[in-house]
């Protein structure tokens, strides 16, 4: 674990630009052994123990490194989830401030419209969590919060984060190498299972909402988020020459050249939604009491209920 009052004092005076790539930390990753007895073999459904740095089933055994629990090799992605994947992290990897500032007011519409960012006292596996940013960003009492971090990539805190949200510097959190679709955890373990803005990067989501219920409590909270593909409203001349000749117009351009420096990819979703019903065809599929829905300027979001 880095010094945080280091990391802290060296981000004093330093001017952050708005294309610079980020510093990245390490997350403060709770032990493994603290809640190895709520996870499985995803292959073999056994239960895994602890030995050395590796978890182990009677077929199999996973790594466990710089406190990860590693069940990525367990995984069977398709060759185009692949591709497109490797467009994400790029885009990942040269996530800026901009990015960051406009994907909050979402965030924090989604925690409070939904009262789901104040809960307290609960377990929480955010799947597809990326950085596990949302344990500070979405929920406002992260330390009454077990929180599980879930995701096919190591992806690291950008200094971004930790300027706005310090506590998901010092607050640990689990962390899990693995995939959606075949989660690496027992049944019923879990009063939450959240999903924000991930869905439509995964290789199979009818899978995954298969798997968020087997994982939760009876009673326990599916919360799913994520965009549809709507065309942009028509803007009318005035308004797009304004737009045009606005000191937006090179701020566009700049960040233009900028995705192209770091080759990031137009799409790299792999769901593409017009709307929201094959989420909600699938969650009542899987057994799911949909409890509030919304659909809202090209944004969707679902709470559902396991029965």
């Amino acid at each position: 674990m880095y010094n945080l009052e280091d990391a802290y004092f060296n981000l004093i005076g330093k001017e952050k630009n708005i294309y610079e790539l980020a510093t990245l930390f390490p997350q403060n990753r709770r032990y493994v052994g603290e809640y190895v007895e709520l996870l499985k073999d995803p292959k073999s459904e056994e239960e895994v123990l602890i030995k050395g740095n590796k978890l182990i089933s009677s077929t199999k055994e996973y790594p466990i490194t710089d406190n990860v629990a590693d069940f990525s090799d367990s995984s069977n992605n398709s060759d185009e989830w692949k591709k497109l994947n490797t467009q994400f992290l790029n885009y990942h990897k040269s996530l800026n401030v901009y990015e960051m500032i406009n994907s909050m007011p979402i965030i924090n519409y989604l925690s409070l419209k939904t009262g789901l960012g104040f809960v307290k006292n609960i377990k929480v596996l955010d799947v597809g969590g990326g950085t596990g940013h949302a344990f500070c960003s979405f929920f406002q009492y992260p330390e009454t919060i077990e929180y599980f971090l879930l995701d096919p990539n190591l992806r690291l805190l950008h200094d971004q984060f930790i300027r706005m949200f310090p506590k998901l510097s010092y607050l640990k959190m689990a962390h899990i190498l693995a995939n959606a679709e075949s989660l690496p955890i027992k049944n019923n373990s879990f009063d939450m299972v959240l999903s924000l803005a991930s869905i439509d990067h995964l290789n199979d989501h009818k899978r995954f909402i298969a798997e968020a219920y087997r994982v939760l409590k009876p009673g326990g909270t599916f919360f799913v988020s994520s965009h549809l593909d709507q065309p942009e409203p028509t803007e009318d001349k005035a308004k797009l020459k304004t737009k045009l000749f606005s000191y937006s117009f090179w701020e566009r351009v700049a960040r233009y050249l900028y995705y192209r420096k770091y080759k990031v990819g137009s799409d790299d979703h792999t769901l593409h939604l017009k709307d929201e019903m094959p989420i909600k065809q699938e969650l009542i599929k899987s057994g799911f009491i949909i409890e509030k829905k919304e659909v809202f300027k090209r944004n969707f979001y679902f709470v559902g209920v396991k029965q």
